[in-house]
């Protein structure tokens, strides 16, 4: 189970960091808080297929990002 913690520091890095749309971060939150894809499809108006399609997409923007940015700092030293 997920601490409070954990969950408010990832919904703060997934708000705040990276270059999501608004659907990508608001789908992101609502797995972190294990919401259904099926209910985060009925509240879009899409298929759980589409919704596992955006999770995917936003979850590989991060790990770009990620890696970039770890990159970045490897290169500075």
């Amino acid at each position: 189970m997920r601490s409070n913690q954990t969950t408010r520091y990832f919904k703060s890095l997934i708000k705040h960091n990276f270059d999501l749309s608004g659907k990508e971060s608001e789908v992101l939150i609502k797995r972190l808080r294990r919401t259904t894809l099926e209910e985060i499809g009925k509240k879009f108006g899409i298929t759980e297929s589409r919704v596992r399609q955006i999770e995917r997409t936003a979850l590989s923007k991060i790990k770009s990002k990620t890696h970039q940015l770890a990159l970045f700092k490897i290169r500075q030293k």
